[in-house]
């Protein structure tokens, strides 16, 4: 199982590669708006990625694939691939440099592996439960060491486009980033996942955003030695979301105190 494992995690590398180079060769025709629903923005290459990953993925795994832009392809066994195209679209668009590709293979709710390619500063990032993570190669981890209280800690966070922009909700969300010493918002979920992997950050929290978005970073969390907490997944792949260096940083674990 151990060497299978590595196998698919070379082959969501290769998609994220793969990926990346389609967005070199049209990255002009990319960049053009697609849809603007609401707070919802999609760019041509959202779809454009996708295809190329859910080839590569094709090609040598059968099992199911749940894509942002396509939604379910039933395949078989229990694992199935989880595909962000483009995490940070909006970014993208305005040629803000922090977006990314992700790919990540889950088991019913737990994260199995992941891979986070950084197309603009060429970074990938990429682990296996249980095992390591790493970012081009070299194994990274999270922040160990630290004084864990928050108003030493960096917390990242978002605003999702699905979230609920009540006056009450946003309250409830300044109550509690308010707790941690600094707060990021960066526009992409894989991303800030993969910074606390490393240690630039120590904890993560969004509400409502789509599972697609951080299956793989969780991976990469846990496999660096972080921990996470996921709500229920809604019929539409919405779900709450924290994750940290230790337990004692996750959002819940502050907010219960």
């Amino acid at each position: 199982m151990c060497a299978d494992r590595h196998k698919e995690l070379k082959l969501a590398e290769v998609a994220c590669w793969a990926a990346k180079e389609r967005l070199t060769e049209t990255s002009g025709h990319a960049r053009e708006l697609d849809i603007a629903v609401g707070r919802e923005w999609k760019v041509k290459a959202d779809k454009l990625l996708e295809s190329v990953i859910i080839q590569k993925l094709r090609q040598e795994s059968n099992y199911s694939i749940l894509s942002e832009e396509s939604g379910f392809h039933k395949g078989e066994g229990k694992e199935y691939w989880i595909v962000d195209p483009l995490d940070g679209s909006a970014n993208f668009f305005r040629r803000l440099s922090i977006y990314c590709i992700s790919v990540g293979l889950w088991r019913g709710n737990q994260p199995i592996l992941g891979a986070v390619l950084d197309p603009h500063n060429k970074k990938l990032f990429s682990g296996i439960v249980g095992e390591r993570a790493t970012c081009n190669g070299c194994e990274i981890q999270v922040r160990k060491g630290l004084d864990v209280d928050p108003l030493s800690s960096v917390l990242c966070t978002g605003l999702p486009a699905g979230f609920d922009h009540t006056n009450k909700d946003l309250n409830n969300i300044v109550s509690l980033i308010g707790r941690f010493g600094k707060v990021r918002m960066l526009g992409s979920a894989a991303l800030m996942l993969c910074y606390v992997a490393s240690g630039r950050c120590d904890s993560y929290w969004e509400r409502q955003i789509r599972l697609w978005d951080v299956a793989a970073g969780l991976a990469i969390v846990v496999s660096a030695g972080g921990q996470f907490k996921l709500g229920r997944i809604s019929d539409d792949f919405r779900v709450d979301v924290e994750a940290a260096c230790v337990t004692s940083l996750l959002v819940s674990r502050i907010d219960a105190k």
